[in-house]
């Protein structure tokens, strides 16, 4: 009997398999086949080694590549931090081709889908002018001390109007803006006498006074001046809806915009709005309708002050007691006037005056503006962040005659991951 050492390959001869077998060193024909693993494993090495001995060669082009996305990456958000917002991008800023001067490197874009997205960071406004950067050079004014300021934010109303005290007091405002009804639609349900109630209680409650310091905003969808004899009744329907609701809460201000001429002559569009009001003040008892100053765009009125004073020349003097008017601090400064400054500053509230009449002005929106003076754009941007900066709010919050009339914000709202 023959036995086999262990630690021996056996050579092989060609049984059916195809396998090779060399029966040497007296070895049966008949012993059973045993598969060459071990040369297999040692070809294998052989290939590997072969393969890492001229891997070197290879090496330093896979790391070039591999370095390339990244420098790519860096060029593409310096290129992003020194562009101007998206919305002042369009008016042909001189930066927008700096972005497009570091696309040409595109192929390592196709290893850069596996890599982590990374946090999406604001893009930085516009270079500033020469004129701003003097601006805000210079110190500020004092502080006028002693004022009473009613500051606040627009909040949702959603689920009842009287959400809305709620949701103001959470963020420690002493006057608010809403929503009365969807302004996404025409056709909206009655007010509920029970949010009607609940909304008294909760003024008298956390002490708001609602015929002074509550501000609602009108629908958008409503164009007083609308040329189209159907779609004026259907918002002038609407607009008096609104006014009712005021007056069975208590609210005495009704913050509307102005609305379009659609393309047809200013002169007439303004009276078809003069009319409507007139009409609108009549139907009601308390209220006062309170337009917005606008930013200028197309056909939108209200962007130039002498359009207020051509209008309120429409509405018999009876009425003026219940008309007022809003300054939007980004509208404004949007349609040209100078907010910043504050020989601009006086001189925008000296011109309201003269054309309009300070007694008129009841109200502020409180926003700072993503695109800057003159641009005709209706970007708002939260306070301090955009072309009118601190220095405007310094000016506003220090004006006296803007005592005791609500101030609201509708900048935009920040939202943290998850919220």
């Amino acid at each position: 009997m023959c036995v086999s050492h262990p630690d021996e390959e056996e050579p092989i001869t060609a049984p059916k398999g195809g396998h090779k077998r060399n029966l040497s060193n007296g070895t049966p024909e008949n012993s059973p086949l045993r598969r060459t693993k071990r040369q297999k494993s040692r070809v294998s090495l052989k290939e590997a080694s072969s393969e890492e001995e001229s891997e070197p060669e290879v090496k330093p082009k896979a790391s070039r590549a591999k370095k390339l996305p990244a420098r790519s990456s860096v060029k593409k958000e310096e290129a992003d931090d020194t562009e101007p917002p998206t919305a002042i991008k369009s008016n042909g800023g001189d930066q927008a081709p700096k972005v497009e001067e570091e696309e040409p490197i595109s192929k390592p874009k196709a290893k850069a889908a596996n890599t982590p997205a990374k946090k999406a960071t604001p893009a930085k406004r516009g270079k500033k002018t020469k004129e701003e950067k003097d601006a805000e050079a210079m110190p500020l004014a004092p502080r006028t001390p002693g004022l009473r300021m009613f500051v606040g934010a627009h909040v949702s109303a959603a689920k009842g109007v009287f959400n809305s005290i709620h949701n103001s007091e959470q963020i420690g405002g002493n006057a608010f803006a809403l929503f009365l009804k969807s302004q996404r639609k025409w056709d909206n349900p009655p007010l509920q006498d029970e949010h009607r109630d609940q909304f008294h209680k909760l003024c008298t409650e956390k002490n708001y006074d609602a015929a002074k310091y509550v501000l609602p905003h009108g629908s958008y969808l409503v164009n007083l001046a609308q040329p189209d004899k159907t779609k004026a009744k259907q918002a002038y329907t609407s607009f008096v809806d609104d006014l009712r609701r005021c007056e069975a809460l208590g609210i005495k201000l009704y913050n509307f915009h102005p609305g379009s001429t659609n393309g047809e002559p200013l002169p007439e569009a303004l009276s078809r709005l003069a009319g409507a009001l007139t009409s609108a003040i009549k139907e009601t008892t308390t209220v006062i309708p309170v337009l917005e100053t606008m930013c200028g765009h197309g056909n939108t009125i209200g962007g130039f002050l002498s359009e207020f004073k051509d209008l309120l020349a429409l509405i018999p003097k009876e009425h003026h007691s219940r008309i007022g008017i809003c300054i939007d601090t980004c509208h404004s400064f949007a349609a040209g006037y100078d907010l910043v400054t504050p020989e601009g500053f006086k001189a925008f509230l000296a011109e309201f005056d003269e054309l309009i009449g300070i007694q008129f002005l009841r109200a502020l929106h409180l926003n700072d503006s993503k695109a800057p003076k003159g641009s005709k754009r209706d970007l708002h941007a939260n306070i301090g962040t955009g072309f009118l900066g601190l220095r405007a709010f310094h000016n506003v919050m220090n004006e006296e005659r803007f005592q005791d009339m609500p101030m609201v914000l509708e900048t935009p709202i920040d939202r943290t991951e998850g919220g």
